[in-house]
């Protein structure tokens, strides 16, 4: 009996340890998972340190395309199918939070206003136009760039896209007491807590810029910091429009990250 109970021990830190990357992988993409990869609620909520793992492997997955089609198409052609690719594979979600985002924070009513307009499920014309700015962007910027730099950049910007989150979900309390945004509230104030919420997000912004200086040294740096300073003011923005966070806004920081850092490397 006593064996059993030892090998159980042992068995739920490696449970423990194959279940949080999947919840992370199961929340941000769309890709199909194995049944061994089910997941609660509560392996969700803890799994907001893998947040760059996916990022990772999302920009591992785009670089193997590029890698793959880069003799096939020319440079315009490549950029709108790596685009397309990295707007697929989390399922158009964090479009959807930018659009919401943009209608609700561009309009000109007050915080009640704002969150009732980025529930509603259709799309304004802000949410038209800034979809189709940042996806233009990152075209051209991704276009632009010389064969050396593609790859680097492909890899990076889904990265840091995904490693911004953790900060905006560890310290930004969230606008309202239902949603995405809520979910990942973890009693932020309680003292206990906090130092896991800070170890997570200087663990997150080690993985941006350890990547970023090994794939493209000082430009990578710079794309990172970029990346990391407009999240800091869109989340100042955040709180004082609407108080916090939401799923939405959160998905929007997402894609301006992504955006950005192809937008330094065409720089």
């Amino acid at each position: 009996m006593d064996k059993r109970r030892h090998a159980r021990k042992l068995e739920r830190p490696a449970r423990l340890i194959m279940k949080l990357p999947c919840a992370a992988l199961g929340f941000l993409t769309v890709l199909p998972l194995p049944g061994m990869c089910r997941h609660t609620e509560k392996d969700l909520i803890r799994s907001v340190p893998f947040f760059p793992l996916v990022g990772l492997l999302i920009g591992i997955s785009a670089a193997g395309i590029a890698f793959v089609l880069e003799g096939v198409f020319p440079p315009l052609v490549l950029a709108v199918l790596l685009v397309g690719w990295l707007a697929m594979v989390h399922g158009g979600l964090h479009l959807d939070g930018l659009a919401d985002t943009a209608d609700g924070f561009l309009s000109p009513h007050g915080r009640e206003r704002v969150l009732g307009i980025m529930r509603d499920s259709h799309i304004g014309a802000f949410g038209c136009l800034v979809i189709g700015g940042v996806l233009a962007l990152k075209v051209a910027a991704l276009a632009s760039l010389p064969d050396g730099y593609r790859m680097e950049a492909i890899l990076l910007a889904p990265l840091a896209a995904r490693c911004i989150m953790v900060p905006m979900l560890d310290f930004l309390p969230p606008a309202r007491s239902d949603g995405l945004g809520h979910l990942f509230f973890r009693h932020i104030y309680q003292g206990e807590h906090r130092w896991l919420l800070v170890s997570e997000s200087i663990g997150a912004m080690i993985v941006l810029f350890g990547a970023a200086w090994i794939l493209a040294g000082v430009v990578g740096l710079i794309a990172g910091t970029v990346a990391m300073a407009t999240t800091v003011l869109f989340a100042w923005w955040c709180w004082r429009r609407i108080g916090g966070r939401t799923g939405d806004t959160v998905g929007a920081a997402s894609e301006f990250a992504e955006m950005l850092v192809l937008v330094v490397f065409s720089v």
